[in-house]
């Protein structure tokens, strides 16, 4: 098996077989390292390879072995001491590698091959890349078929919101012209992409002014996707994020973690709300924990969540932790202390966002954004 992938995605297979090996889950501490003395014993993993092959490594108490069955039918048995060692061995070949994706040593591959694992990403079933069931070892209680996300930070720091076409905020353009728009739509810096805030400043010393109208209808849903689903979380929240890419953009805003972005908004209080500190972090949370739950901008959302128990997380030093979405208030509030706003690439697919562009004689300009998770 000849695989190339890049160091995030590595980090699927790498998490499997290192929780195996260690047969235990360390949960996170608040700063989101690793907590020596809290864990839960793995009693199986189970990974949906495709949506007709599925891979089950149960872990056996008497003979520190781990059991694989394909499809409910037992293949093979391997000792949890060769995963740990194997674990080893990829954690130095991903630090190590060079380049955007890569190959690793022929020892791994044998060994992947050898465990069932032939895709490196798996199946994602309701936004979870591999279900656990877990020993609590101080309670003696088992929860069964867990599902958890994987974010890896061998990489590139991984997105909890994704933008989209449909993500985009959307001002209507009053003090423009045919000229005008030729000339903002012109302006590029040095490397040739679109100069966003000259682009809005340029606007500004023209006389310019703008109306947040909204945002795009998804073309799968045939609505505003995003409007609608923000109002499942709070009808406020088009403004507040409105009012963020605002003051990035336009007043050149240069933070852009979560926490701090958050706090300027309370500052500024578009929505005219009483208890501002409190109200609009609370909306953020809410906003971030639905989109790690499965909401996105194009796809219509019914309120419920698409996961059970949280995300594994790979910090740089290989170390493998867990955060539990099950303690939802805490798990908010990591996610809000390690999120930051991020402004992808102005091309089609997001939208060619910072594009003045004209419809039914009026001129609109949209700004976009996503969302990572540090």
């Amino acid at each position: 098996m000849s695989i190339k992938a890049n160091k995030g995605e590595w980090g699927e297979p790498y998490v499997a077989i290192r929780v195996l090996g260690e047969r235990k889950l360390y949960i996170a501490d608040a700063d989101g390292n690793k907590n020596p003395h809290e864990w839960m014993d793995i009693v199986e993993l189970i990974r949906h390879e495709t949506m007709e092959r599925i891979v089950t490594y149960r872990c056996k108490e008497e003979d520190l072995l781990i059991d694989i069955d394909v499809n409910g039918k037992l293949v093979l048995s391997v000792s949890a001491s060769e995963f740990l060692a194997m674990a080893d061995k990829l954690a130095a070949e991903i630090k190590s590698a060079k380049g955007s994706s890569f190959n690793v040593s022929e020892d791994i591959t044998d060994f992947l091959t050898k465990i069932e694992l032939k895709h490196i990403k798996a199946k994602s079933i309701d936004k979870s890349d591999v279900f656990l069931s877990v020993r609590d070892p101080r309670a003696s209680i088992t929860r069964k078929h867990i599902g958890f996300s994987i974010k890896s930070e061998f990489g590139q720091n991984p997105t909890l919101f994704n933008t989209a076409k449909a993500s985009a905020v959307v001002y209507k353009v009053t003090g423009m012209t045919d000229e005008l728009m030729e000339k903002v739509n012109s302006l590029v810096d040095e490397k040739g992409h679109a100069a966003v805030s000259e682009r809005c400043d340029t606007m500004v010393a023209n006389g310019c002014s703008f109306e947040f109208v909204g945002f795009p209808i998804a073309s799968r849903a045939g609505v505003a996707a995003f409007e609608e689903n923000l109002d499942m979380i709070d009808s406020r929240l088009p403004k507040v994020i409105e009012c963020m890419l605002w003051d990035h953009f336009f007043n050149h805003e240069s933070r852009v973690d979560l926490d701090v972005v958050t706090k300027k908004v309370a500052e500024k209080n578009p929505c005219g709300i009483t208890r501002p500190e409190v109200k609009y972090e609370y909306m953020m949370k809410s906003f971030i924990y639905a989109s790690y739950c499965g909401m996105t901008a194009s796809t219509l959302w019914d309120g419920n969540s698409q996961v059970n128990g949280g995300f594994i997380k790979v910090n740089a030093n290989g170390e493998v932790v867990a955060h539990y979405a099950l303690e939802s208030d805490a798990f908010k509030s990591y996610l809000f202390k390690n999120c930051y706003l991020e402004f992808p690439s102005t091309d089609e697919k997001h939208g060619h966002y910072a594009k003045v562009y004209k419809e039914g004689g009026d001129y609109f300009y949209r700004l976009n954004f996503q969302i990572r998770y540090r």
